[in-house]
């Protein structure tokens, strides 16, 4: 059975609350008279507050930068600094304390002008002890609201410099990651038997799902692809720099000279361990380049462009299906000749999906137009010219990778006879099963 809680017993608890809440205060009082400094110091001890004292306000600055209170109590008139001017200065400290102003002036200026001063508070003398106590546990509250805030604050600086390096550390892995990806493209626009080769490679991002290569097979063959993952950043940047080890001229059967079989091959292998549904557009050919020869896969990628010296033209090949749809998947090839005054055009579908904020797609009749009212430049003037004109589109704002080669020959060797001028309207299409009798 509990008793009946008195008045006394009631004080008694407040009272002891009222400590608690204060204990871990420390107060520095500023008071040029010493009856009056003796008697608020007492009071303070007798409430639980670490309290300590000084007669003027150069001492009392020095000793708060040196102590560090939570709450600085001052007289108004003191000798030298008076009891604004003190708040004045110790608000322009790094981390100021909770000032308390004291003074016999009890008219609506005064207050405001302490208040202005920096003063967080004011109590006129003389005051009642009671109504020191309350103010300075609302000083209390106020002053652990802002530690709490600081220590927070410490504690979000800290985990923003550990996130800072953590993403500086993220960037340096792209960077290295992008000069990676950068040393898998093409070295030399010099290729064999004067076959000549220009490109033109703009990520969205730090890393890109589009990758292209072109390399000897052997001394009259050339291998080429551009491989589109969709998507663009990291996930997509590993899908293909996958695919492109897998094409590499060391582990793939190039040697078959049968880009059907390849790209077949190559889909029978394609993984998805995300399960993100995420598939490739690739085309992939081989060039003799003794005969002029072409042979062209097409795996759901843009259909190529055909640039000669009077127009530019949408090749019509047999396409199959993008890399990662069917693994089951029969791939054919198409055979024609590259004259030597033509050029062949493979590009991503970043090219022509870029999108202008008022005019929409860029589209490939667009970049056709452009092909064909530029045919007079050199390959790599005409990739100059094309990315000049992307990068005003999409006003200088990337959307997707982009990626452009430009396969050419200025000499073919052997008679014209035999040579067979390609026409996009009329490909020549062999199967994989019959490319072992071309």
């Amino acid at each position: 059975m509990s008793l009946p809680m008195t008045a006394d017993t009631s004080a008694t608890i407040a009272s002891d609350s009222f400590k608690r809440q204060l204990k871990t205060l420390s107060v520095l009082l500023v008071e040029d008279t010493q009856s009056e400094r003796l008697f608020i110091v007492n009071l303070l001890q007798s409430i639980g507050v670490k309290v300590f004292s000084c007669a003027n306000g150069e001492e009392a600055i020095a000793m708060y930068q040196e102590l560090r209170p939570n709450i600085v109590i001052s007289d108004w008139r003191m000798p030298g600094i008076t009891g604004p001017q003190l708040c004045q200065k110790l608000k322009q400290l790094t981390n100021p304390p909770y000032i308390i102003l004291l003074t016999a002036n009890n008219l609506a200026k005064h207050m405001i002008e302490g208040i202005e001063s920096g003063a967080d508070d004011f109590l006129t003398k003389p005051f009642n002890p009671s109504i020191l106590k309350v103010r300075l546990l609302a000083a209390a509250r106020i002053v652990k609201m802002q530690q709490h805030l600081t220590d927070k604050n410490i504690e979000l600086n800290d985990a923003l410099i550990k996130e800072q390096a953590y993403l500086s550390q993220i960037q340096q892995d792209l960077d290295s990651a992008a000069r990676l990806q950068g040393s898998l493209l093409p070295t030399s626009s010099s290729l064999i038997n004067q076959w000549n080769l220009a490109t033109r490679f703009q990520p969205a991002q730090e890393l890109a799902g589009d990758i292209f290569q072109c390399f000897h097979i052997d001394d009259s063959h050339l291998g080429f692809y551009l491989l589109d993952v969709t998507g663009h950043g990291i996930a997509a940047s590993m899908q293909s720099f996958t695919l492109a080890q897998r094409l590499s001229s060391k582990t793939c059967n190039w040697d078959s000279l049968d880009p059907a079989l390849i790209v077949t091959e190559l889909n029978a292998d394609f993984e998805d361990p995300e399960n993100a549904g995420r598939f490739a557009t690739l085309i992939l050919g081989i060039a003799n380049t003794n005969s002029g020869q072409v042979r062209l896969t097409i795996a759901g990628h843009p259909q190529p462009i055909l640039l000669d010296k009077d127009r530019a033209s949408m090749m019509n090949i047999d396409a199959g299906l993008p890399l990662g749809i069917d693994d089951t998947f029969q791939y054919e090839y198409s055979s024609f000749f590259l004259d030597n005054d033509q050029h062949l055009i493979l590009y991503s579908d970043g090219v022509y999906e870029c999108q202008h904020p008022t005019f929409g797609e860029f589209g490939q009749e667009r970049l056709l137009k452009a092909c064909s009212d530029a045919r007079q430049l050199s390959p790599e003037s005409l990739l100059h010219h094309l990315s000049h004109s992307l990068e005003l589109w999409q006003q200088k704002s990337p959307q997707d990778d982009i990626s452009m080669m430009i396969i050419s020959t200025s000499k073919l060797q052997g008679s014209s006879s035999d040579f067979v001028n390609y026409r996009a309207e009329f490909p020549v299409t062999m199967s994989q099963k019959s490319a072992a009798h071309a």
